[in-house]
């Protein structure tokens, strides 16, 4: 797939031949894709700024740490993780059998859902006693996840054999087949794979003005 440039077949690789060891791959596979961008943007970017409650219920970010409920020194350093979910409209048709392009298949296969973790760093000044500037000037990523299988799950794939005449084909005449979970499961109980921790290079977000632009926060 992709020219052997895919992250399902490297963290399957590494379930079988990997013993039990944290993988890290490359940033690539992940800091671009839809699901991302948008939860920082909406909501990575609004936790840091106050203007969404973080994944506890409460509010954190600049705004707490400005008026001292939080005790920090400026510029103010700031934790998040929140878990990302691949696109439901990928899920729905891969589950369906319907065609879906081979990059968001292939980040489908290896991730389903993840952890987001960023770590930024927030200048403030004050504009008025009750409005302040906010320019992050650091803002780091990972994706992070447990490589492992779930019993009760399986997925629908487009079945590469389709019309196959080659001897080993499987299920030549079915257009799909559906992969059960529980076989990858089999497979680590014979001790012929081993579950693992997974994590993406960390990246620097730079250029998206949407996740690391200016703003002014009002409290």
């Amino acid at each position: 797939m992709f020219n052997g440039d895919s992250l399902a077949a490297i963290l399957l690789l590494h379930w079988l031949d990997g013993g039990g060891a944290d993988k890290i791959y490359p940033a690539k596979y992940v800091r671009d894709r839809e699901e991302v961008r948008d939860y920082l943007r909406s909501t990575a970017r609004p936790v840091y700024l106050s203007q969404k409650p973080t994944p506890n219920g409460g509010i954190g970010g600049v705004v707490p740490r400005i008026k001292g409920i939080i005790k920090a020194s400026p510029p103010y350093q700031m934790h998040l993780e929140g878990h990302v979910e691949a696109s439901l409209s990928v899920k729905a048709r891969a589950y369906m059998g319907l065609h879906v392009d081979n990059r968001e298949m292939d980040a489908l296969y290896a991730l389903h859902g993840f952890l987001m973790i960023t770590d930024v760093v927030a200048e403030v000044a004050a504009n008025s006693p009750k409005k302040n500037s906010v320019k992050f000037t650091s803002w780091k990523c990972k994706a992070s996840d447990e490589y492992h299988w779930d019993s009760s799950k399986h997925i629908t794939v487009p079945n590469p054999d389709y019309n196959s005449t080659a001897t080993d084909a499987v299920a030549p005449g079915e257009k799909s087949i559906t992969v059960y979970h529980s076989n990858a499961i089999r497979v680590e109980n014979a001790g012929l794979a081993k579950a693992f921790h997974d994590e993406s290079e960390v990246w620097n977000e730079t250029m998206d003005l949407t996740v690391i632009g200016p703003a002014t926060v009002s409290f």
